[in-house]
C-alpha cells in the first residue's frame, strides 16, 4: 500500500503536464489524420502533405498511451494525495469520478485509434470520436474543479501540481537541528 504523501512528486507532475501538452496537441492538429482518414474509407489515396501530421498524430497518441500508464503505475506505487480534509464527501467522491474518467479516456483514445488506423476497424473510428469528445468534457470538468477549489474553496489542491512535494525531507536530529531559510 502506498505511503499517505501530501503531494505530487516532481515526475508525476511533469507527466501530467507533458500529457496535457500531447493532448491539446491532438486537439489543434488532427485534420492531417482526419483527411487521410477520410480518404481511405472513401479508397483513395491520402492527400499529398497529410503524410507528417499522421505520423505526428499516430506518434503523439502512443506517446500519451505510454505516458499514461507511466502515471497510473506511479500513482499505484507512490500515491497521490489526499483530498482536502474539508470536503464535503460528494466533491470527493465527483472528483474521483472525473480522475478514473480521464485516465480510462487517456487509454481508450490511442487504442481506439490504433484500431482504426493499424486494422481498418470503422466503429473504432467512430468511438474514437465520441471518446474525443468525452475526453473534452472530463478534462472541462476537471480544470473547472481544480479552479473552484483554488479559488472559492481556497485549497491547495491546484498548487499541488504546479509545486512538488519536497523529497526526502530531512529530519532534525540534537547533532544537527534544522534552520529556516533565513539561517536561524
Amino acid at each position: 500500500m502506498p505511503k499517505t504523501v501530501t503531494g505530487y512528486s516532481s515526475i508525476q507532475i511533469g507527466l501530467h503536464w507533458a500529457v496535457v501538452v500531447l493532448v491539446a496537441f491532438q486537439y489543434v492538429a488532427h485534420s492531417g489524420i482526419e483527411k487521410a482518414w477520410n480518404a481511405m474509407r472513401q479508397g483513395d489515396l491520402p492527400p499529398a502533405g497529410s503524410e507528417w501530421p499522421t505520423y505526428l498524430h499516430i506518434g503523439a497518441g502512443l506517446t500519451v498511451l505510454l505516458l499514461a500508464l507511466t502515471r497510473i503505475g506511479l500513482r499505484v506505487t507512490r500515491g497521490a494525495p489526499p483530498p482536502p480534509a474539508d470536503e464535503p464527501k460528494l466533491l470527493q467522491l465527483f472528483a474521483e469520478i472525473v480522475h478514473v474518467a480521464i485516465y480510462v479516456l487517456l487509454l481508450l483514445l490511442p487504442l481506439s485509434g490504433m484500431a482504426a488506423w493499424f486494422l481498418s476497424i470503422p466503429a473504432a473510428g467512430s468511438a474514437h470520436a465520441l471518446l474525443q469528445q468525452a475526453l473534452l468534457a472530463a478534462v472541462s470538468l476537471h480544470v473547472a474543479g481544480a479552479l473552484f477549489q483554488h479559488f472559492v474553496r481556497r485549497s491547495d489542491v491546484l498548487m499541488r501540481m504546479l509545486r512538488p512535494e519536497p523529497e526526502n525531507m530531512p529530519t532534525a536530529s540534537p547533532s544537527m537541528p534544522l534552520v529556516d531559510a533565513r539561517g536561524d
